[in-house]
Order: C-alpha cells, then structure tokens, then sequence
C-alpha cells in the first residue's frame, strides 16, 4: 500500500465518508424523489356531504311516502268516524243544535273535521261567548261552550236582550227570557255612537234595578222599569198604580231607603203618589211629592 500523501512535513488524511444512515447536516440535500399521490382534503369532503345528501333525500323519499299513507289511513279507516258529540256547558242550545251549528256529522272522519272553522261557526250564534272544540280519539268531537245570560231588556224602537255587563245580546224573539228589567230611554244612535258609555249606562240601569229588587219597596211596588235620561241621571217606575221615583244621580242606596220612608208616610194619609222627586243634589234630605 502506497503511503498517504503530505504536503510538507504534515501528512493530509483522506476524509472518511459518511455512513449510509447518519443524520444530514442543515447543508446537506437529498436527493429528489416523487412524492406519492395524496388526495385533497376538500375532495373527501365534498364526496362525503354529496352521500349524506343523498341518504338523506332518500329518507326523506321514505318517510314522507310513509306519512302520506298514514295519513291516507286515518281519514278512510273507519275506526275513526264520529259515533259521539258531547256538549259542555250549553243551556239554550242543545247537543243536536250545535253540532249542526259546527257542521260536525255523526259518521264523518274525525280527523277530516277543521275545529277552528267550526269553532267559528258555533260563536257566530248570539247566545254563545265562548266555545272550544277538540277530538276525543277515536270517535268523539266534544264541544264546550260558555253561553250568555240574559239580566235585561233594553228598549231602543225594539227590544233587545243584554247581559248584566250591558252587553247587548240580540233582538227579544218568541221563546226568549221576558220576566227581566226593562231599561228605557236608550237610543240606537247612542249605542252606535258611543258603544263604551252606552254599555256602561246600561250595566249601572240593571245595578239599580238589582238594589231595588233586593229592598223592601220590591214586594208592595213592584219594578216596571228603569229609565236612563242622557245625561245619566235615572228614575224608576214602580208598583201596579205607577208611581215614578226620580233619583238623579247616584249614589242610589241613600235615595232607596228615604223613598221606602216617604211612600211610607203618603200611604198612611191615604194619598195616591204619582211622583217622588228624590234629585235635589244641593238639598240631598228634601224629597218633593207630586200626587195624582
């Protein structure tokens, strides 16, 4: 073997190489190779919403096929006619009147019955303020209704039923409640043109009349009437002689319980009354006795 090369008198090694599996240097560069074929994320993503999208049409497809025969079934399937309407809550009206009222059909579907528009055909009846319709499965409609009660007769070119509220009901028919309080000296065109005071005279005519019906005036001088004048101020017409007792405005209670004192005292004179003038406001204690 041929000694090692010197320059000099220093002798030059020949630098060893590097092993085959030691770590490369920052300078150091491998050699190009082909990176293998990766697909892109957005690829995968994109394939994976596209079958969501389809299994999802396709449970869609089979679920609504499937409620649209079920459907389909409730509203021929026999099990489900209407065999029984129970009414809740109804006086005047009976079983019979109100499911023609509602349009509700004994053999009908109960599921091919819109409650809401039959509800609406039930209050259009006078008597009826309140109604509620539900299905009672699988052959029962069940109507509840909470009705209107008539307190009085308000007289205005015809009569009309109200309630005690002042609620005016409808027009007094045959058949019709007619052993209430009659209320006069309202107008149509006050209930048209002022439908809230109106309603309120009205309730406070129907209070008195309560007041008085309860007093001891009631049994000797029967009440014929309430009059409302417009400006408020009330008279009632009792007993089987008519005797008016104008009261003006209130409070009435006071004024109540000096015309029972008064009448008292024109009867045991023997006079026949016509008018007790109870309205003096500046001299409240003076009561005026025209006689007939």
């Amino acid at each position: 073997m041929s000694p090692p090369p010197s320059v000099g008198n220093r002798r030059v090694r020949k630098p060893a190489e590097p092993a085959k599996d030691a770590p490369k240097g920052p300078d150091s560069v491998a050699p190009f190779e082909a990176a293998p074929s990766v697909p892109r994320p957005s690829d995968g993503r994109w394939v994976r919403a596209a079958r969501a999208v389809v299994g999802l049409t396709l449970i869609l497809s089979l679920g609504g096929g499937a409620a649209w025969g079920g459907r389909k079934w409730l509203k021929q399937s026999p099990r489900f006619a209407v065999k029984e309407v129970v009414v809740l809550g109804a006086k005047r009206r009976s079983a019979e009147d109100l499911s023609a009222m509602a349009g509700v059909q004994k053999g009908a579907n109960i599921f091919s019955i819109d409650l809401d528009r039959a509800r609406g055909r039930v209050v259009r009846d006078p008597w009826i303020r309140e109604a509620r319709l539900a299905r009672q499965l699988p052959q029962t409609i069940v109507i509840d209704v909470v009705e209107r009660e008539a307190a009085g007769i308000v007289t205005m070119g015809e009569a009309y039923l109200v309630t005690r509220e002042g609620e005016v009901i409808k027009r007094l028919e045959a058949g019709d409640p007619a052993d209430l309080p009659v209320v006069t000296g309202i107008a149509v065109g006050d209930l048209v043109a002022d439908r809230e005071g109106t309603t309120r005279l009205i309730q406070r005519a129907l209070d008195l009349a309560a007041d008085y019906e309860h007093g001891p005036l009631a049994k000797l001088r029967p009440l014929q009437e309430v009059h409302a004048a417009p400006n408020g101020d009330m008279s009632l017409v009792v007993g089987k002689s008519i005797v008016t007792l104008r009261l003006g405005a209130p409070p009435y209670r006071r004024k109540l319980e000096q015309a029972v004192r008064v009448l008292a005292e024109v009867d045991r004179r023997g006079g026949k009354p016509e008018v007790v003038m109870l309205d003096d406001e500046a001299r409240p204690d003076r009561a005026v006795v025209r006689m007939k």
